[in-house]
């Protein structure tokens, strides 16, 4: 009875324990294993090459064998002119070893070349697991604690799954820049980035059973934003709902001042009318203390637009957040000064650094930043 017994508990705990790993996996579609990646877009000519033998082909199955070396493709007629031959498109370039070049530039996985119009995209098609590989150090450097590693691997891979159909219209999934993630290939690849991507390998964030929206930006600047406040969501889901962080205080870049000429900022709006500015002040704050409105009183009247669209319309590399301290004019000149850097919306990266410097495990650091939402693995088909 004893050994009955024993064996009805094994075969349990065998259940529950195959029935964990299949309920912590879901399936998505177009989880697909490869990612294409628009890497040099709307151009007239490319070079590309390999340290070993590779290999060109074409639409219509006709096949180059080319030894190591750089050569160029350019766009003729009919599609592309390689030396001597012309290709139709779209053309796919591979190497024997695996490792292409593009533009003086090495990159996994292989490239496929597309014509939009009277130019080409170069698009790198390459394993999700390879493509986050060129991700990591762009996006959050590879000095940082492993845990923060963790967590951008996380996140990226989640966003690359999620984004697939953001280019759809270019013939690629997603973009190398900071529109989609900044991806640089192969010639960025450290060992401590790898080894994060490899210890969290398929590990990607859902909430509700579905791939979060994994947004993130450099420094909040105190607290966290809805894309309902940024981006005029309608149905912002609860783990973006914004969090106060309490990390990035005193990191670079927190506290930010930039100054432009009256004349600058005016210039700007031209389509608008705009006068000689004579005051630019916010107009309501949100929870996460970002301005909601700007109001520009200018020698012609009053102009009022979303703050979001006045700080993209400006420069949003220099107005680096919307959370405004002060904005003063004075002398034809118009004074910033703000805290954060990026839309503050998901993952405040600087916040992420400073949890993990303090022993903050991954699995705690997305919880504070997307709460309610789970790691979970996803099968590629």
């Amino acid at each position: 009875m004893r050994k009955k017994f024993c064996l009805v508990l094994v075969v349990l705990c065998i259940y529950l324990f195959a029935y964990n790993i299949y309920a912590s996996s879901i399936y998505i579609p177009f989880a697909r294993r490869n990612i294409s990646v628009g890497i040099i877009v709307d151009v007239s000519s490319v070079s590309v090459g390999s340290s070993k033998t590779f290999f060109v082909s074409d639409s219509s199955k006709k096949k180059i064998k080319l030894t190591k070396g750089t050569i160029t493709i350019s766009c003729c007629q009919k599609g592309v002119q390689i030396g001597k031959y012309n290709l139709s498109l779209p053309i796919q370039i591979k190497s024997s070893n695996g490792i292409i070049f593009a533009n003086s530039k090495p990159y996994r996985g292989y490239l496929t070349i597309k014509k939009i119009g009277n130019k080409i995209n170069v698009i790198n098609v390459l394993h999700i697991e390879d493509y986050v590989k060129g991700v990591l150090p762009a996006e959050i450097g590879t000095s940082c604690d492993m845990e923060a590693l963790k967590v951008q691997v996380i996140i990226s891979r989640t966003f690359a799954l999620a984004n697939l159909g953001r280019h759809a219209n270019h013939g690629f999934n997603i973009c190398s820049t900071q529109h989609c993630q900044v991806y640089r290939g192969a010639g960025v690849e450290s060992n401590r980035c790898n080894k994060a991507i490899s210890e969290t390998k398929n590990e990607v964030l859902a909430y509700d059973e579905k791939l979060a929206n994994t947004f993130f930006h450099a420094n909040c600047g105190g607290h966290t934003e809805s894309p309902k406040h940024v981006w005029n969501w309608k149905n912002a889901p609860s783990y973006l709902k914004g969090v106060k962080c309490g990390y990035c205080a005193k990191s670079p870049g927190t506290n930010w001042e930039r100054v432009f000429d009256e004349s600058f900022v005016r210039e700007k709006f031209s389509d608008n009318n705009i006068g000689k500015i004579k005051k630019i002040k916010v107009v309501g704050k949100t929870p996460g203390g970002n301005a909601k409105k700007i109001e520009i009183i200018h020698s012609k009247g009053n102009f009022l637009l979303n703050a979001y669209k006045f700080r993209i319309t400006v420069d949003h590399k220099q107005i680096k957040s919307l959370t405004f301290d002060n904005i003063k004019t004075n002398n034809n000149k118009i004074y910033f000064t703000g805290r954060g850097f990026g839309h503050k919306v998901g993952l405040c990266q600087w916040g992420a650094k400073v949890m993990a410097g303090k022993g903050k495990k991954y699995k705690k650091i997305l919880q504070h930043y997307y709460p309610k939402t789970k790691i979970t693995r996803v099968n590629y088909k």
